[in-house]
């Protein structure tokens, strides 16, 4: 079922390496994509991953099923309110299932968001705010290459205009 027995360490590694000593972003690029690469890499098929940030900043993790996660036991030493939890949604898409959204409702007291992970996309729920926001990584061309895509362009257009006017 574990492929990787590390998986819980090289998350905890994404979540302690980058803000050493100081309050960590939950958005951290590095820590989110660690969570959705060992959801779907660390086990014999791709499950969903939940990690949930204490107010103490420590990670309690556990993995279930492609579809539902839990904590078979209450996580010991977890400190409320809760930060952040974080889960996977493994079959690709960002989006709060009735679950999450019966999750959420139960322990919205005590926590302060809540973000599920997609293929290239999260979406977040925050406490207090009526609506959720949803994150998509989009790839950027590179400034040079779109410079030179641009320029190739014009040149062409200028190329076929001097070839029209020439032929009358």
């Amino acid at each position: 079922m574990i492929l990787n027995g590390n998986w819980e360490n090289e998350i905890s590694c994404a979540w302690e390496f980058p803000n050493a000593g100081q309050s960590f972003d939950t958005h951290n690029k590095e820590f989110l994509d660690m969570i959705w690469e060992m959801s779907l890499t660390a086990f014999d098929k791709p499950r969903e991953v939940q990690v949930v940030v204490d107010d103490d900043d420590c990670l309690h993790m556990s993995f279930g099923t492609p579809g539902f996660v839990d904590f078979d036991t209450p996580p010991i030493g977890m400190k409320l309110p809760i930060r952040s939890w974080i889960h996977t949604h493994p079959f690709g898409q960002a989006y709060f299932s009735g679950t999450d959204w019966k999750t959420i409702k139960t322990w919205q007291l005590v926590m302060n968001e809540a973000i599920v992970l997609g293929d290239n996309e999260y979406m977040v729920w925050e406490k207090g705010i009526q609506h959720t926001v949803f994150f998509r990584k989009e790839p950027i061309l590179d400034f040079n290459q779109t410079i030179l895509e641009d320029w190739v362009k014009t040149t062409q257009n200028i190329q076929t205009t001097l070839d029209i006017g020439e032929e009358e």
